[in-house]
């Protein structure tokens, strides 16, 4: 069952950050140690908990490894969101 979220650009850029991070296999710690962030400010940005700077935004799409304006494309909801520590 897929849960649509509100097609939000916070809900956008949280499900692309998710699918992409995914595409990498990294974990919320992996990334955020990625980022030189914490895993809880990366778990906020994923959930929409959190508003961002468009600069950190572009840090983020850095950091993928992708263009800016993929992080704003609308996509299928990502369920499993998990990848186990290492």
């Amino acid at each position: 069952m897929t849960i649509k979220l509100k097609s939000s650009a916070r809900n956008i850029l949280a499900n692309n950050i998710v699918y992409y991070r995914l595409q990498k296999g990294w974990s919320q710690e992996d990334f955020a140690d990625k980022l030189g962030t914490t895993p809880t400010y990366v778990s906020n940005l994923e959930n929409a908990k959190r508003n961002t700077r468009i600069d950190y935004i572009d840090h983020i799409a850095t950091i993928l490894n992708v263009e800016l304006f993929q992080l704003f494309e609308k996509r299928e909801n990502i369920e499993n969101r998990r990848i186990p520590r290492r």
